[in-house]
């Protein structure tokens, strides 16, 4: 009996270490993680009769100027006899956007290095990367040219960011600073046509306004959301997900949006380390969360997603047995009878503006610390268990 008695407690700690290092990641923490699934290319194509000297500073300033960005640059000297030199970025699934061609083209490095760096980086871009840094995402209107609409778009947005941002500190992994509302308007978007491609939107204007959420090093989250499918439901089920356990039993395809084309300097890269606990370019820490976000759900366990089918927008996973378009919001309604209940006399209604806090991910690691040598202990008993 004593054996026995020994041997699951062996087993229970075994299997609650595992559970534990098996949390240290919440969404959002993967959306620092570049897994390689969202690459960009600058393409340069001419015929053999377009000048070689051009040609070889486009690719020099290149190598310089994208060199922090997810963009890699890739010459095609082949192209048809002319045929029109162009540079155009493409993503993952084929989506091309023209970016100079014909006269629009550099013809001396200064010009390249001008043309280059508004491909890399733009103000708003900047801008989206800063507050998703430091905050736990952010929504992005992207207003039409209906104000009344936009004007809709927006409340329902500032509706669902008060909601979220009263349920963070119940989270496993809170952030100071709520999710953040920027706006972009029509006269913007011209100079914004590479983040509007990037978020798989059109970069033609558009008279309803449309709305993405990023979070992470500037990971969407699903889908743009466009016109009346803005909703302070559908919002507030997607920002849930940002703050939950990546190894929930949640639709891993959240976890797969792409990286906004842009440039991560050394210094944020640094400061997202900082701010997290972990270093998201360490190639352990990008193969571990690799592994979390292609392995899916256990067996048997069922997918949930945020909303209805449609709003999900990712369409090249397979789902065995779809979920009501009420699970997530069940688990915020969870979310916000523990967070009152425990912080009923002090808690503000919002969250505070702030810093990125670190202060929660010395109990994650000691956690599981703890555990290690738990399952250590745990498998010693077991073993001598097992030989008397």
């Amino acid at each position: 009996m004593a054996r026995r008695i020994l041997q699951f407690l062996a087993f229970l700690w075994l299997g609650s270490a595992g559970v534990a290092l098996a949390c240290r990641y919440s969404i959002r923490d993967t959306g620092f993680v570049d897994l390689g699934n969202s690459p960009v290319r600058l393409e340069f194509s001419c015929d053999a009769k377009f000048p070689d000297d051009v040609r070889a500073s486009l690719a020099q300033a290149a190598s310089a100027v994208l060199l922090d960005s997810n963009i890699t640059f890739a010459s095609n000297p082949d192209a048809r006899p002319g045929e029109p030199a162009l540079l155009r970025l493409v993503d993952a699934a084929g989506r091309t956007l023209p970016v100079a061609g014909g006269a629009s083209l550099p013809r001396t490095p200064a010009d390249a290095v001008q043309l280059l760096g508004t491909v890399a980086t733009s103000p708003m871009r900047e801008r989206l990367q800063k507050e998703s840094l430091r905050s736990y995402a952010v929504v992005l209107l992207v207003e039409g040219t209906d104000n009344a609409a936009n004007e809709h778009a927006r409340t329902a947005a500032s509706a669902a960011i008060a909601r979220v941002s009263r349920l963070i500190p119940g989270m496993p992994k809170p952030v100071d600073v709520p999710p953040q509302l920027l706006s972009l308007r029509a006269g913007q978007q011209a100079a914004e046509s590479i983040l509007l491609w990037g978020l798989g939107l059109d970069p033609a204007p558009s008279s309803d306004p449309r709305l993405a959420i990023v979070y992470g090093r500037g990971r969407r989250l699903g889908t743009a959301l466009e016109g009346p499918l803005i909703t302070e439901t559908a919002l507030r089920e997607r920002l849930v997900l940002v703050g939950q356990d990546c190894e929930c039993d949640l639709d891993r395809a959240w976890l797969r949006g792409p990286l906004v084309p842009g440039r991560w300097d050394r210094g944020m890269q640094e400061a997202a380390a900082k701010a997290l606990g972990f270093d998201p370019e360490n190639p352990v820490i990008r193969s571990e969360v690799a592994r979390i976000v292609e392995r899916g759900p256990e067996p048997g366990q069922r997918r949930k997603t945020a909303g209805t089918t449609h709003a999900l927008g990712y369409s090249e996973d397979s789902v065995d047995s779809m979920p009501s378009a009420t699970d997530v919001a069940e688990v915020a309604e969870a979310m916000r009878e523990q967070s009152t209940a425990s912080s009923a006399t002090n808690a503000p209604a919002v969250v505070p503006s702030g810093p990125v806090t670190a202060a929660s991910r010395p109990l994650w690691w000691l956690l599981g610390a703890s555990h290690g040598t738990a399952m250590i202990v745990g498998t010693w008993l077991a073993v001598r268990s097992s030989n008397r």
